[in-house]
């Protein structure tokens, strides 16, 4: 340890008694030249980087001056560089708009109105401009004819119709959980059978007891076509097949477009896309408080599905038909494009924004859900249908067995057990498959120029 001497000891006892202040009037001589310092450090900091600022301002402003020898051909990039990029931005338009043209042109044979509406009807329908208004006469005709149109439906497929009779006695009077059982009806000459309350359900939005808008007729119409182009996949499919025995979707129990098929979580969005029953029944009464019959929540109001996935909130029926009448709300038209159409991703489109999306103006992506048993075996041949028809098909999921949560409860399940029974006894169709195919049909709207930034109006 270091000794102290006694003449210095007094010294430091003073300093330490009087530290503070001297430490006071020391720092002041230190940081005052070290801030002096730095400020002027900084100072030439700025002046350097505000030198290199204006030296890159300076050399672009200087471009106008100077001159490209020898690229004189390839012409100046100022002032004909906005003009060129201009030109070229519109030659890019107009090829969009060739290729909507040919995808609306390659879709006309499916934008078919009934011929039922009789000629004087087609013909204002086609004339009709985006802001018009078809007459009344037309509106009333076309409510009157809808429901037979609609029945139509399952000849298409090769099915027998049973729209009627399960609308009034809801669903059970053609066989047990609506379906035929081919006693009293050509059932069992048909290729498919399609369950009836599904038949129903469709039926009933298109029975109207009020006439009609003009955007409601649109929007039926597009429905129809949609419905046309999924028949025509199951006739696709069922091509090869000389029956019921041999078909490839032999018993269809959803066949739905539009807002009856639109899932607020498509595709297992949102997680949980495989489920099992070990989590129990209590698990499964506790999701099905949440959900409707079709596994979808939070479905917005759409007048002309009041009784779909609404639980009949807000309707009226007609009592003598016992059908749903249409409300008479100023917004009802607005309210008729809630969950109707889909984007890329499946996602529904509420009415707003399917106004102000963009992408709605060249094509409206329309949900679809084709569920019942297929053929295990030709499975992939009910795929390629999809995947060869003249329009865009978009097929996001497959699934395989999709009921199984249900076979403990709920007539869709019972009524897949007892299909999945007849099979297995009468050694026919051993093969089959519960499966449900979801996903979206696109169809072109009508090309404009205008809609790509053109001068070019619509041209048909």
């Amino acid at each position: 340890m270091v000794e102290i001497p006694d003449d210095i000891r007094g010294y430091l006892k003073q300093f330490q008694k009087y530290h503070f202040w001297l430490l006071a009037l020391l720092m002041p001589l230190i940081l005052v030249p070290l801030a002096f310092t730095a400020d002027a450090q900084l100072l030439r900091e700025i002046d350097t980087r505000s030198s290199a600022v204006k030296a890159k301002v300076e050399s672009i402003n200087s471009v106008p001056r100077k001159t490209a020898e020898g690229l004189e051909e390839f012409g100046h990039p100022q002032p004909e560089w906005a003009e060129q990029i201009s030109q070229s931005n519109d030659a890019l338009r107009k090829t969009i708009l060739s290729q909507w043209k040919y995808l609306w042109d390659q879709q006309k044979p499916i934008r078919v109105w009934p011929v039922e509406l009789r000629s004087d009807f087609l013909r204002a329908v086609i004339r009709l401009k985006p802001d018009e208004d078809l007459s009344t006469r037309f509106r009333d005709r076309y409510l009157n004819t809808i429901h037979r149109i609609v029945k139509k439906i399952p000849e298409r497929i090769d099915a027998t119709e049973s729209m009627d009779s399960s609308a009034s006695d809801g669903g059970f009077g053609r066989g047990d959980f609506g379906m035929s059982d081919g006693s009293d009806d050509d059932s069992v000459d048909r290729t498919v059978l399609w369950d009836s309350m599904d038949q129903s359900e469709l039926y009933q939005s298109f029975f109207w007891t009020t006439t009609p808008s003009t955007k409601q007729i649109l929007l039926a119409q597009e429905e129809l076509w949609a419905y046309a182009i999924l028949c025509d996949v199951v006739v696709k499919a069922n091509n090869q097949s000389s029956g019921y025995h041999d078909a490839t979707i032999p018993y269809i129990s959803r066949l739905a477009v539009g807002y009856r098929a639109a899932e607020e979580d498509p595709g297992g969005r949102k997680g949980g896309r495989i489920k099992t029953l070990s989590s129990g029944f209590d698990e499964y009464m506790d999701m099905g408080m949440d959900m409707d019959m079709d596994g979808e929540m939070g479905k917005p109001l759409n007048p002309r599905f009041g009784s779909s996935g609404q639980g009949d909130m807000g309707m009226e029926y007609d009592e003598f038909t016992g059908m749903p009448m249409d409300s008479d709300s100023g917004d009802d038209d607005e309210a008729l494009l809630n969950w109707i159409y889909v984007d890329s991703e499946g996602k529904p489109l509420d009415s707003a924004t399917v106004n102000e999306s963009p992408d709605t103006k060249f094509v409206h992506y329309i949900p679809f859900c084709l569920k019942g048993k297929v053929d295990q075996r030709k499975l992939d041949l009910l795929l390629r249908s999809f995947a060869t028809m003249p329009v865009p098909i978009d097929v996001r999921q497959v699934r395989i067995n999709p009921d199984a949560m249900d076979s403990m409860s709920g007539d869709e399940g019972m009524m897949g057990g007892m299909m999945s029974g007849q099979d297995s006894t009468d050694g026919v169709r051993r093969y089959d498959l519960d499966v449900e195919l979801r996903g979206s049909i696109a169809l072109s709207q009508r090309p404009n120029g205008k809609t790509l930034g053109l001068e070019t109006d619509t041209q048909n």
